[in-house]
């Protein structure tokens, strides 16, 4: 493993050592470990679940957002519009240098029916 330095006020390094002792852990294993625990990335599971959760609220919300976004796309997280304009990517542009790159849903409110698409099915054979 490569070994990196990272700079911290004195105040900051002493509250750390302290707990670090009071924990009976070395400083640098705390620290890893604090660090490992808050920018763990989800699982394949959790974005899909997330991502299917604001999909639902978007469809719940769909009456309300059609009075006051017609027309307009919005972006659903934790199941409330948290950005809306005319430009799907720059809603997304919006939403990541505002919450940071969380799991949202970004769809166009229309009064129009969904489409509908067709997949053909395709079989393979092992050779």
């Amino acid at each position: 493993m490569n070994q990196n330095m990272i700079r911290l006020p004195n105040d900051l390094y002493d509250a750390l050592r302290k707990r670090a002792l009071k924990q009976h852990k070395k400083l640098d294993m705390m620290v890893t470990e604090w660090l490992a625990e808050r920018l763990a990335l989800p699982t394949d599971g959790e974005v899909v679940a997330a991502f299917a959760e604001e999909v639902a609220a978007f469809a719940d919300l769909k009456p309300t957002l059609q009075r006051q976004y017609t027309n307009q796309y919005v972006a659903i997280y934790q199941g409330q519009v948290v950005a809306n304009g005319d430009i799907k990517i720059e809603i997304l542009k919006q939403v990541h240098g505002e919450l940071g790159p969380i799991i949202c849903y970004i769809e166009k409110v229309s009064t129009a029916p969904a489409r509908t698409v067709r997949i053909p099915f395709a079989w393979v054979a092992n050779t």
